[in-house]
């Protein structure tokens, strides 16, 4: 085969095609799913429970394992049909029990303790009309409809902006007191 500047042409082109379809179009599949890429880390929370009043709802993710670990509180007797909170007079009444349970966290982002019952999704505040109520915030609306709503986090969170907003206000404070103080001082040596 003798060489031509058309095959060199052809050569070229099947080059360019190769590049595109091992290189371009996978790197486009990794930004797009990169842009929905879906942090599980955001179901460790701690949850109100509208079905169950004031039981305590915990989750904990292990984001390298795919799993979650649930623990929380509840009243009255296990697989009890009747949905009751933990007020002071429930937990008289039928008794505090503790109750836990591990899951996975599913490729598509869901949650699912494998029992049909315990499978969520996330589902951000103002994200969904459902009709199912407690669309205005971030939880997790489970397969019979419930959402377990994140609970506000309690005490003093450190993060960076936190601890930049507070230096702050502390370096602002005491800028004001300096300039408070070095007015007096001037008018003292003014009146003496």
């Amino acid at each position: 085969h003798a060489w031509s500047p058309k095959k060199m042409i052809n050569h070229a082109k099947v080059q360019k095609a190769s590049i595109i379809a091992n290189v371009v179009v996978p790197m486009s599949f990794l930004c797009a799913n990169a842009a929905f890429a879906f942090d599980v880390n955001i179901y460790t929370q701690d949850y109100a429970d509208p079905f169950h009043p004031l039981c305590e709802r915990h989750v904990v993710v292990n984001a390298k394992e795919n799993t979650f670990h649930y623990s929380g509180t509840a009243v009255g007797p296990k697989n009890d049909p009747v949905r009751r909170g933990c007020s002071e007079e429930e937990i008289v009444q039928y008794g505090l029990r503790q109750g836990a349970f591990d899951g996975i966290v599913l490729q598509d982002g869901r949650i699912s303790a494998g029992d049909g019952i315990h499978e969520g999704v996330w589902e951000p505040a103002n994200t969904a009309n459902t009709q199912l109520g407690y669309e205005d915030v971030d939880g997790i609306r489970w397969n019979d409809g419930n959402k377990w709503t994140v609970l506000p986090k309690k005490g003093f969170n450190s993060g960076p902006g936190e601890i930049f907003f507070f230096a702050y206000i502390g370096f602002s404070l005491l800028a004001g007191v300096k300039g408070v103080v070095d007015k007096v001082q001037k008018m003292k040596e003014e009146n003496a």
